[in-house]
């Protein structure tokens, strides 16, 4: 135990082991016939059974995702109670993955932190910055959920845990194939489907090809509803006030998905000792709408799944993997190389006129009103104005190439190693641009340049160069003390590096150094550093030519930017390391003992006064078990830990909301996750898992100010006395619920000549903080409430055939999942968007295997 815990934390601690030693004491149940059927695993990198490998890890196999319907990533979390997610508005493409209570809730930034999860496909890392992939499940062997630290095997995204979707491989043993076609219906109205299958095809008794494809469509369930806004006047012009309404866009089931891809394979046994296996994925996710509903009541009244938006929104989310892993033996030691190329291409629209309105609304003496002027007319000379609908959009290019290669000696070994060596080297190329349609060319980005079409309408630009790399050795060694107890540890030397290099900031126009209830003046005055303007790079005033003529102040022509303006990097080495006891009580039990560490990279700000923020440390301790009882008819598994998550990373929206990284204090979370699996009789199985996890930040905690708040905005900082805490000490971290928790009964039996089932999932999870800062908190959401989901499937197979009806949210369910705003809460907190889960889903699905 770290001397930093508190008292209350060391008591939590000491009682979590005597609550999982009541359960272990458990009456006896009378002998089954069922027997729980083994998973082999490979979360230490070789392939094993479950129950022997002494760490957290939930998995859910090919027949638990193809029975529970499992289509993407949101199906499969629900079922993880170790997981939790951050959906966004786009629905596809930017949700953000958490383990164990394990974030700030401030992730997904382009020039913010790395993932704190990992996520693998196969042996290929599928890990990125903004959102993860959302590979569509079908022909999958499992998922693995590995719990905790993993930072010595699985390197920097894997600090709270990591995330491995194992696909099925060629088999040269026979031909088999399938298909599946699914028809539904959502929320009563919208009809979606899809179509899904796969081929193995033997070459030789030596090769194989296997072959997979999917296609599918979402339903929509959110309407844009047809309604009108009406944006103030400038002041300063006596402009008329502006009235618009969305309908060129207003639709009924207005967010809609559609998914396409495939995948294939090949694998060759070259000779008894070596096998080289191929790997090339692709797909395509296009979504259409928004996939919040208002809470403002300005769209709508709560819970109708509604909005009212004024531009077009859309996510193009396309990606393509190649992998190669070879695999064989040098002598007595086993090899692996495993690498792979990611190309991901992300390209988006948003509406932004919320930004637009409360600004207008805040400041109507030409802040933001001044942007709604028409093009070719100085703010101030005319009231002519043009349609004030805001659009940001998002153009994001990834680029990753990977190698991995292991050396391990035979396992049967009283001491055994592995030791191994990593390189990453990831790209990411990303355009955000904030526009206003037929902006004023004295107000736009285009106004640096003068005749530069690119800039057109641009009120502010994010157009950078990221590349991540990561260089590291690894390795791990196991002793067998005795037949039964095995000490093990792990180390990871890493060297990450982080560089940043491009354009941000505002049109000159935004720039003028002016105040509300002034006019922008008619000669050039320097951008306000502040707001990323050009003067925030070069000492004041070199940014003119001698003409008086605005310059850029750095590299000019970069790329397709108005300058460089950004050129950071960092670098860091250090050390991770971890340590495991496990002893093996009898052949159907075994109990473990944890330590490990596990790290994000550190990185830089954009803002050219705020600093780096350096590498933050998780440190875990962790007590498991793994056992079986009456013949291998109740499976129970579970761990009780502690953790210490040291330096935080946290973003946050810092001065003229630009966004930015720092590091914050301390936060311990204490917690526990079982699960059982118990074959009831021969026809009826049960599985439930479940999580608590207590989180606390040990230091008061606010990032950019000092002493007291001004609540009331009238520039007296002693209002009320309110602290300027973003949180108190003491309070938990957001996102994550305290209890999260499942419970699957599947019951089997005969129907004529057929072979029924009938199965009901229920997934729990209780009440969140929704932001770590509480003041946000009280603006947006105090908190997410606790949601429950209903899954109900019934089906018949007779040989080679199944037909299945299922309902998913059979209550449905509705309260929030995510909230989220277009600006800052103490701006646009009145206008506030919740993201649901989706709604009622009746479908029929038909299979057929050869």
């Amino acid at each position: 135990m770290p001397k930093k815990a508190s008292n209350r934390a060391q008591a939590r601690f000491t009682r979590a082991p005597l609550a999982a030693a009541i359960l272990l004491m458990t009456p006896a149940l009378p002998v089954l016939a069922q027997e729980i059927e083994e998973v082999l695993v490979t979360a230490q990198k070789r392939s094993e059974n479950m129950q022997d490998v002494p760490i957290s890890i939930q998995t859910l196999n090919t027949k638990t995702i193809e029975q529970l319907n499992i289509n993407d990533f949101a199906d499969f979390a629900k079922m993880l109670p170790a997981v939790s997610t951050s959906p966004s508005l786009a629905g596809v493409g930017f949700t953000n993955i958490y383990f164990r209570g394990v974030t700030t809730g401030g992730d997904g930034q382009a020039t913010l932190s790395q993932p704190s999860v990992g996520q693998y496909l196969d042996e290929m890392p599928i890990t990125t910055v903004q959102g993860n992939l959302d590979i569509h499940m079908y022909d999958i062997a499992r998922v693995e959920a590995l719990a905790g630290p993993q930072g010595t095997l699985y390197g920097a995204s894997s600090q709270a845990g990591t995330i491995r979707v194992i696909t099925n491989k060629p088999d040269p043993g026979e031909f088999s194939a399938s298909y599946t076609l699914e028809g539904n219906q959502v929320d009563g109205d919208d009809m979606g489907y899809s179509g899904e299958g796969y081929v193995n095809i033997p070459l030789s008794d030596k090769a194989a090809v296997r072959i997979v494809g999917w296609k599918r469509k979402d339903a929509g369930y959110i309407d844009n509803v047809l309604r009108s806004r009406t944006y103030p006047g400038d002041q300063s012009t006596e402009a008329d006030d502006i009235t618009v309404n969305n309908s060129k866009f207003a639709k009924d089931n207005y967010n809609t998905v559609d998914t396409e891809g495939g995948r294939a394979s090949l694998r060759v046994d070259l000779n008894d000792d070596w096998t080289v296996t191929g790997t090339l994925i692709a797909q395509q996710q296009s979504a259409e709408g928004n996939f919040g509903e208002d809470l403002s009541g300005f769209g709508g009244s709560e819970g109708d799944k509604q909005v009212s938006h004024i531009q077009e929104e859309f996510v193009d989310d396309n990606f393509y993997q190649a992998g190669l892993t070879i695999e064989g033996q040098v002598g007595m030691f086993d090899v692996v190389y495993s690498g792979s190329y990611l190309n991901r291409n992300l390209n988006s629209s948003f509406d932004y006129s919320d930004y637009s309105y409360f600004y207008d609304v805040a400041y109507t003496s030409g802040y933001f009103a001044a942007l709604h002027v028409k093009e070719g007319a100085f703010p101030g000379d005319t009231a002519d104005r043009i349609w004030p609908g805001a659009r940001y959009g998002n153009n994001d290019n990834y680029d990753r190439k990977t190698h991995e290669i292991r050396i391990s000696s035979p396992q049967d070994n009283r001491v055994r190693g592995m030791i191994g060596a990593f390189f990453m080297d990831s790209l990411h190329n990303f355009e955000q641009k904030w526009k206003v349609d037929g902006l004023s060319s004295t107000m736009e980005m285009n106004y640096l340049e003068g005749t530069n079409a690119n800039f057109n309408d641009i009120v502010y630009l994010n157009n950078m160069d990221r590349e991540d790399t990561d260089k590291a050795v690894f390795g791990q060694l196991a002793f067998d003390i005795t037949d039964d107890l095995e000490f093990k540890v792990g180390a990871r030397y890493f060297k990450p590096e982080t560089t940043i290099d491009g354009f941000f900031g505002f049109g000159l126009g935004f720039n003028r150094a002016r105040v509300p209830g002034s006019r922008p003046s008619d000669v050039n005055e320097p951008g306000d550093p502040a707001n990323g303007g050009d003067g925030a790079f070069v000492p004041w005033g070199q940014a003119f030519s001698g003409n008086g003529e605005w310059r850029c102040p750095s590299q000019a022509d970069y790329g397709d930017t108005p300058c460089k303006n950004v050129d950071k990097g960092i670098k860091e080495s250090d050390n991770i390391f971890m340590a495991n006891l496990s002893y093996k009580v009898s052949d159907d039990a075994m109990v473990y003992a944890t330590w490990s560490e596990g790290y994000r990279p550190g990185g830089i700000n954009r803002n050219p006064f705020a600093g780096e923020y350096v590498s933050d440390f998780l440190t875990n301790w962790e007590l498991g078990w793994k056992t079986q009882w009456f013949d291998n008819s109740v499976q129970f598994n579970g761990a009780v830990f502690f953790e210490e998550w040291e330096d935080f990373q946290v973003g946050f929206q810092g001065a003229n909301g630009i966004t930015q990284n720092v590091n914050g204090p301390t936060a311990e979370i204490l917690g526990t996750e079982m699960d059982v699996l118990w074959a009831a009789t021969e026809n009826l199985m049960i599985i439930s898992s479940w999580a608590y996890y207590d989180s606390e930040i040990q230091d008061d905690y606010c990032p950019n100010c000092q002493g007291t708040l001004d609540i009331n905005g009238d520039g007296d900082v002693g209002d009320a006395g309110e602290s300027a805490n973003w949180a108190d000490a003491g309070e938990q971290l957001p996102l994550t619920a305290k209890f999260k928790g499942n419970l699957t009964a599947r019951y089997t039996m005969p129907v004529g000549d057929f072979e029924g089932h009938l199965q009901a999932t229920l997934a729990y999870q209780g009440k969140r903080n929704s932001s770590l800062d509480i003041r946000d908190m009280e603006l947006y959401y105090p908190e997410f409430k606790e949601n429950l989901f209903v899954d109900l499937t019934a089906g018949l197979e007779k040989e080679s055939y199944a037909v299945e009806v299922f309902i998913k949210n059979v209550t449905n369910e509705d309260t929030p999942l995510a909230i989220t705003s277009q600006c800052a809460p103490t701006t646009c907190g009145e206008q506030i968007y919740g993201i649901p889960a989706r709604p009622r889903t009746i479908g029929l699905k038909f299979t057929q295997n050869f």
